[in-house]
């Protein structure tokens, strides 16, 4: 979604959602989506900057790093981002950043684009080791058993080549 800066006298309050299509052309399948994500955002003037912020929210389905099933998982942020014009970028070849500097995102012209901060907010808070459940068992390293549903009778200290080395390297 474009919005101009123009549309905004001192305040804009934007309903939409954010269809699957755009998650669609990740370079490899982490997750889908299940919903679209649904968003209401306050995009506010202040002093040479704008605010936006509100809830972002959807449902995707993801594959578990232990058992690799797949779950589904709700989410639901809080969207909080400072655009401020590229005029006021700091120029030189060296910037110190300081920790405020690190929370503003910088626009050209008389238009934002809004998807892309939506995307990147949605990718922010999907877990990286997503687990369907806190005590998920995961599947057996020998038999390849998911241990949630059935146990197995696989030694738990299965020896391998590496581990017998590393092992024989630590006793000397």
């Amino acid at each position: 979604m474009i919005i101009k800066l123009s549309d905004i006298e001192d305040r804009l309050v934007l309903k939409g959602e954010m269809t699957n299509k755009a998650f669609e052309n990740l370079g490899e399948k982490q997750f889908t989506m299940e919903s679209p994500v649904l968003y209401e955002l306050l995009v506010a003037k202040q002093e040479g900057s704008i605010r936006i912020t509100g809830p972002v929210k959807s449902t995707v389905t993801l594959t578990c790093s232990r058992c690799l099933e797949e779950f589904s998982c709700s989410f639901n942020t809080h969207l909080e981002i400072e655009l401020a014009p590229k005029d006021l970028l700091p120029q030189g070849s060296e910037v110190e950043l300081r920790a405020d500097d690190l929370d503003i995102y910088f626009y050209d012209g008389d238009e934002i684009d809004l998807d892309p901060l939506i995307y990147d907010e949605v990718l922010l808070n999907l877990p990286i080791m997503p687990l369907c459940r806190e005590d998920c068992a995961g599947l057996c390293h020998a038999c390849g058993k998911n241990r949630n549903f059935e146990p197995c009778s696989c030694s738990q200290a299965a020896n391998t080549v590496l581990g017998e080395k590393l092992k024989n390297f630590l006793n000397t």
